[in-house]
């Protein structure tokens, strides 16, 4: 670890770190993708939006309540972004949270969005110290959920018709892990909790 937010973290052939400047191309490559939009309920952005998202994180504080920490995935041999996990703290008292992630599809198949969000999720238990963690995610989208699924994330809830999107009702899944149900990898190293105590 370099520093005291306890990243980079590395997972055989991938490096979770935080977003810098340089990832904007990257980034652009997936948020721009229509495939990508379709199932998170926007429409594919500009480099421009990308830009606005990158500087935003800029100066988040890691553990800051309500506000997304995003961690990006860098594939090692290629040094490139293929995607990103958000995690937010929603209650630092009863230690829940949140985590949405999304991928570039060209990088799909090779077990790198698992093994991306199985280590988010270890942050947010290790490093944020949280006891729950859930994610929402569009019933239409198989391919995410069955992601969490893998990961040992439970289905907790099913929303009919809980969004309307271009005149269609969509459904939801809600999905959550507790911090004992996440494994740890026995070739990781991770970060020491955040000392809410302090300050």
């Amino acid at each position: 670890m370099t520093n005291d937010d306890g990243l980079p973290i590395e997972v055989d052939d991938l490096m979770l770190r935080r977003l810098e400047y340089s990832d904007a191309t990257d980034l652009f490559e997936i948020y721009s993708n229509p495939d990508v939009a379709r199932y998170q309920f926007f429409t594919p952005w500009t480099m421009e939006q990308v830009e606005q998202f990158v500087y935003s994180q800029s100066d988040v504080f890691v553990g800051d309540p309500g506000v997304p920490f995003v961690l990006v995935a860098v594939l090692l041999a290629e040094k490139k972004v293929i995607g990103d996990c958000q995690i937010t703290i929603n209650s630092v008292q009863d230690r829940q949270g949140e985590i949405g992630f999304t991928f570039n599809p060209l990088f799909s198949g090779h077990g790198f969005a698992t093994k991306t969000v199985h280590a988010a999720l270890g942050y947010g238990f290790t490093r944020l110290n949280l006891h729950r963690i859930i994610a929402g995610v569009d019933a239409r989208n198989e391919q995410s959920w069955r992601l969490m699924e893998r990961v040992g994330m439970r289905r907790e809830a099913h929303f009919v018709h809980a969004n309307l999107v271009e005149g269609k009702w969509i459904d939801d899944y809600i999905y959550a892990m507790l911090e004992d149900e996440w494994k740890e990898p026995s070739t990781a190293g991770w970060p020491e909790p955040i000392d809410r105590s302090v300050g």
